[in-house]
């Protein structure tokens, strides 16, 4: 496993976070501006759209569920990769770091060592395993 497949985890969280963003303005706005009168007759100014946001709704839900399967399974490769790792502190950074997301100071405070030490040990197991 590269250590781009590794910050493609992150990323994928980044993204899947905007999505759920996205979709908790779309489906509370709807709910709080009372401005949608989908199914009512015509009010001056007002303006039925409750279609083209229905449509966003299912677009962001779909475009969420794909990603957030991609981003299992490159879970599930990453960690059966660091399972099969010797070392208990390299894999302990790794699943600290990418597969949960903490900044590396958070990870070194965690473990017990400096952030140099933690950003050294990556450097070294990247650089030697690619």
């Amino acid at each position: 496993m590269t250590e781009r497949e590794f910050l493609q985890i992150h990323r994928n969280n980044m993204e899947l976070t905007s999505l759920q963003a996205k979709y908790d303005k779309i489906v509370g706005g709807s709910l709080v501006l009372g401005k949608e009168i989908s199914g009512m007759p015509y009010v001056g100014r007002v303006f039925d759209t409750s279609m083209s946001k229905t449509e966003e709704r299912v677009d962001i839900e779909i475009q969420y569920k794909d990603l957030y399967y991609r981003n299992q399974l490159l879970i599930n490769k990453a960690r059966d990769y660091i399972a099969e790792l010797p070392d208990m502190t390299l894999r302990m950074i790794l699943t600290l770091k990418y597969i949960n997301g903490m900044m590396t100071y958070d990870v070194a405070a965690a473990i017990g060592i400096s952030e140099k030490m933690c950003q050294r040990i990556l450097k070294v197991h990247f650089s030697n395993v690619f």
